[in-house]
């Protein structure tokens, strides 16, 4: 038996009759993954600078006459962290930055609502 169909039996016996549900569980979980790595990044910043990004932000920018690389690059890396972490939280159906999970009949997939 080869390794696709040792695949296929598997799936079966674990309730994927179709290949969409294995694709659809696939990408929640990778999805569910991304998110955790992004809330943590922005978790890290917060914690290291005791504020919110926006606050971050505005203090950053009202500092005159005075760079800090590393504040600006920390900024850099945690906008693009809340934004990564919003747009997966839109694409898995997270409202209000809130999992919940409905686990269903094993005809169904588990979704997030």
């Amino acid at each position: 038996m080869d390794t696709l169909n040792i695949a296929k039996e598997i799936l079966f016996k674990e309730g994927y009759g179709f290949t969409d549900r294995v694709i659809q569980d696939c990408a929640l979980m990778l999805a569910l993954s991304k998110i955790e790595q992004y809330r943590s990044e922005c978790d890290f910043f917060e914690h290291k600078y005791s504020m919110k990004l926006e606050q971050f932000g505005y203090v950053l920018r009202q500092t005159k006459g005075e760079e800090n690389f590393e504040k600006e690059e920390d900024l850099d890396d945690w906008e693009f962290a809340f934004n990564a972490l919003k747009w997966w939280e839109q694409k898995a159906g997270l409202p209000n930055n809130m999992l919940k999970f409905h686990f269903s009949t094993p005809d169904e997939t588990i979704r997030i609502i």
